[in-house]
């Protein structure tokens, strides 16, 4: 994954995806421009307009012997090949929604991505780059066919501690951006996580629910918690911290938590340039469950 600082452009960002310009204009059929659907052609509005506009070239160009854009791009490279998904691959038809190398990609993206996370720190905190964050602590990460992987950030997770189970909603569940999406809970207590964008649930991960300290672990991988199919993306990762904005959050939050700390036990959970305290709600019983998810999660 990139390192680089990312800016905010108005689209969004895909995890992972070397290039971010959209297959269309990469293949030649349309002006140079930059994908605006997260790689979700076949919901494209784009996508409807090069198709249609396709079909009525096919039908002037038999006419006059000339080749429509339609006809070379599906005599030519794959879409995934095109946007960097798959190494090589020809295209055998114009048809991508019956398209068994289609069916396969949508198919492998419910898997947890196999690259490692980039990651930062913040006040001791991980923070993964180049994903979206919301203020509830839940995380976001847009990938390639326009599919939200969603899971729970690290300081969400040290404060809270070693969970005993998270509880997912099943698949074909709606979500509502701020509202709750998952449940986490430690000797009898609960608290809920927020989901960072509206859409349907569309995978969960069966192996956090067997056993849930994989968040703690590894929160940004294979602490993932459900892949959702966005209703809304663009508005609502306008509403999330992205990449840097993430960090200078996260920083913020460790500072008020800090403060409290300091109010509550007189002592801090934070040293400078060493790595926070992996059980908040354990080594500051004064402070409580309520007040902490109260002041951070909600």
């Amino acid at each position: 994954m990139e390192t680089v600082d990312r800016k905010r452009t108005g689209l969004p960002v895909v995890f992972s995806m070397p290039n971010e310009e959209c297959i269309w204009s990469k293949a030649g059929a349309i002006e140079s421009t930059a994908c605006i659907n997260a790689f979700d052609c076949l919901g494209c509005s784009i996508e409807k307009t090069v198709r249609s506009g396709g079909k009525d070239n096919a039908e002037a160009c038999g006419k006059s012997g000339a080749r429509s854009p339609m006809w070379s791009i599906s005599k030519g490279k794959c879409r995934h090949m095109l946007s960097g998904r798959i190494s090589y691959g020809l295209c055998s038809s114009d048809d991508c929604a019956n398209c068994p190398v289609e069916q396969m990609i949508e198919d492998a993206g419910e898997l947890p991505g196999r690259g490692h996370t980039n990651q930062g720190s913040a006040s001791g905190y991980d923070v993964a780059r180049n994903y979206y964050y919301h203020r509830g602590h839940s995380w976001a990460r847009v990938e390639y066919g326009g599919w939200v992987r969603m899971g729970i950030d690290d300081f969400a997770l040290r404060l809270l501690g070693p969970q005993d189970e998270i509880d997912a909603p099943d698949p074909g569940s709606v979500l509502r951006q701020g509202q709750p999406a998952a449940i986490v809970k430690r000797s009898g207590r609960e608290a809920v996580i927020i989901s960072p964008v509206d859409g349907i649930v569309v995978a969960v991960n069966h192996k956090l629910l067997d056993k849930a300290s994989i968040a703690n672990n590894a929160p940004y991988e294979e602490g993932w918690l459900m892949v959702i199919q966005p209703s809304n993306l663009q508005e609502n990762l306008d509403n999330l911290f992205f990449d840097f904005e993430g960090l200078s959050w996260i920083d913020e939050e460790a500072m008020y938590l800090n403060s409290m700390l300091a109010e509550e036990s007189r002592l801090s959970l934070i040293a400078p340039d060493s790595e926070a305290a992996r059980d908040v709600f354990k080594e500051a019983p004064e402070i409580g469950w309520e007040r902490l998810v109260d002041e951070f999660l909600i």
